[in-house]
């Protein structure tokens, strides 16, 4: 566990889809529609389906050993607002990550953006003058922009398909412990 005596909180950059959400059938249309009781939607069924299990696993360990604040990049800030993800997140075992959120939740998003200028617009709003240890935990797809920048060496990239799996939380460890000088 981190010792926040010693350390600063981190930041956690997360993506869902293709992080947590690797499903192909269930969405944020499906989540949408189990948040508002429509009844052409199994709403259990879609709160156990809807994360990989492997994925949150990965996740709820990360956030006990580094408790970050967690920063929402990712397109279902569009569609769910930070009330709704909290919900969705209570409702598939993200608990933690709900009570986590950072006050400034979400990265700025509009249809033409992407994740580095997203990541660099909160990161200049947010911890320009007081910089905080920072991951960003993406897809290869989504995050694409991330490669070869300044940001790659704090990434961490996910197959599309695939998730947050034991590799990829290996490589989070390594970057937030290099950061935060933890032995």
């Amino acid at each position: 566990m981190l010792n926040s005596l010693n350390h600063q909180q981190p930041v956690v950059f997360l993506d869902i889809d293709d992080v947590l959400c690797v499903h192909r059938t269930f969405n944020t249309r499906e989540v949408s529609a189990a948040l508002a009781g429509d009844s052409t939607v199994e709403a259990n069924q879609v709160w156990q389906q809807i994360f990989h299990s492997t994925a949150v696993e990965s996740l709820r360990q990360l956030h006990q050993e580094f408790e970050p604040a967690y920063v929402i990049s990712s397109s279902w800030t569009q569609d769910l607002t930070q009330a709704q993800l909290c919900e969705v997140f209570r409702h598939t075992g993200l608990s933690f990550l709900a009570d986590a959120l950072h006050e400034h939740w979400c990265t700025p998003r509009d249809d033409d953006s992407y994740r580095l200028v997203e990541i660099d617009a909160w990161l200049d709003t947010h911890a320009l003058l007081s910089p905080v240890p920072f991951l960003v935990i993406d897809d290869l797809v989504s995050g694409q922009s991330l490669r070869d920048s300044h940001l790659e060496e704090n990434t961490v990239l996910c197959e599309a398909g695939a998730g947050f799996l034991l590799v990829q939380l290996r490589h989070a460890r390594e970057v937030l412990k290099k950061q935060l000088a933890i032995s």
